[in-house]
């Protein structure tokens, strides 16, 4: 739908230039976006009218394993495509992956469903749960077997869209919203009056809080009654600002958000041709991937332009995909969890988000790390984390600190 408007767009502007006398300059060739996935199941109908957000397009059972060659037959595992939207309200298709495990919850009421973000931070479509999980390549599959063992049943959406456009907050957060919204009404699986709970860290933390902050206004209807974020980019545009244009983060930024906003934001203008060239290297980079080849490698380093992120269409776009910038709000208690040393994200990009939710009225614990930066945060923040969100279900009181 966008790439016709530009189509269009780039029509008028080179009938006009020609009415004028003018040789309209060669438009520079966008990057490359992510390469389709061979499994055809992935593939959504052309059109998509006849679903409304969350529906159910195919389903199928898979099976789940980690490490690589060990399945797990404690849970029984189901794939399914739906429709969602993206940051501007078309429809997109993506997928989830929903894990029942095969005890009884013994807890009040019916079995609560935890929707649990992988922290993705990725360009290629194969790096998604959906994918890495019956693959055995996922990690989070040992991460969250202690919510498994209490009975919960676990959503992990693939996220990010059918463009893989890391980081875009609104697409982000309609795919967990989504996935969730097909979790429940996938009758099989019998989650329709699940009590629901959203956890993640990291880049999976910066889609639950997305989610937290839409859901009020994107789907109201569902019963999230707590969420837990940690490490999270909230503050985007300050953390842009602040921190070196360099690695991983930088390079995921811009081209993430190139993906959801391609005539704001474009990387194809920016870069010399040796950058065109590392920057198509990256188009279908898993994290561990673009952790190595990006490490020490800065935007300044390959920009033909200066300082990318202060390009003004570049800068709006950052500060758009920021949290706490608009009136949307969490209607839900908050567990935000945020080492006191983490370089990679430092704790200011969430602490002011935390002020301006308390601000508005927000139940919101913010629990401070132990000092041992980003990776180890998510490991020790992680079981005080699931201890609050089954503290929402089993229906215990919140204890706010704001």
């Amino acid at each position: 739908m966008r790439r016709s408007a530009r189509a269009i767009l780039g029509l008028m502007v080179a009938v006009a230039a020609l009415t004028l006398g003018v040789t309209p300059a060669a438009a520079a060739e966008p990057l490359p976006g992510p390469m389709p996935l061979a499994d055809n199941w992935f593939q959504g109908p052309a059109d998509l009218s006849g679903y409304a957000n969350g529906d159910v397009i195919r389903s199928r059972p898979v099976e789940v394993r980690f490490p690589a060659n060990t399945a797990w037959p404690v849970v029984k595992t189901t794939q399914l495509l739906y429709r969602t939207s993206d940051s501007f309200g078309a429809p997109v298709t993506t997928a989830t992956t929903v894990m029942i495990p095969d005890r009884p919850w013994t807890g009040p009421g019916a079995r609560p469903l935890l929707s649990q973000q992988q922290a993705m931070d990725a360009l290629g479509l194969q790096c998604n749960p959906s994918v890495t999980l019956p693959a055995g390549k996922s990690q989070d599959l040992a991460l969250i077997s202690p919510m498994l063992a209490l009975g919960y049943a676990v959503v992990t959406s693939d996220y990010q869209g059918p463009e893989m456009a890391w980081i875009a907050g609104r697409q982000t957060a309609h795919g967990v919203l989504d996935g969730i919204r097909a979790a429940q009404r996938f009758e099989p699986l019998g989650l329709s009056q699940s009590p629901v709970v959203l956890y993640g860290y990291s880049g999976g933390g910066h889609a639950t809080a997305w989610a937290a902050e839409q859901k009020a206004t994107y789907a109201p209807e569902l019963n999230i009654i707590g969420a837990a974020e940690g490490g999270v980019p909230g503050d985007l545009a300050g953390l842009s600002e602040k921190q070196p244009a360099v690695g991983f983060t930088a390079w995921g930024t811009l081209l993430g958000l190139s993906r959801e906003y391609p005539d704001k934001i474009r990387p194809q203008d920016y870069l010399n041709p040796e950058g065109i060239e590392f920057a198509k290297a990256l188009t279908d980079g898993c994290l561990p991937d673009l952790l190595g080849k990006t490490k020490g490698v800065s935007l300044a380093q390959y920009s033909k332009v200066g300082d990318i992120l202060t390009i003004p269409s570049v800068k709006a776009v950052i500060e758009e995909n920021s949290l706490a910038r608009t009136a949307a709000t969490p209607d839900m208690p908050l567990f935000v969890f945020h080492d006191t040393k983490d370089v990679l994200i430092p704790d200011w990009g969430m602490t002011g988000v935390v002020r301006e939710y308390c601000n508005r009225g927000v139940d919101v614990q913010f629990a401070p790390g132990l000092g041992v930066d980003h990776v180890g945060g998510a490991f020790v923040g992680m079981p005080p984390a699931y201890k609050w969100l089954d503290d929402r279900v089993v229906g215990r009181q919140t204890t706010p600190n704001c």
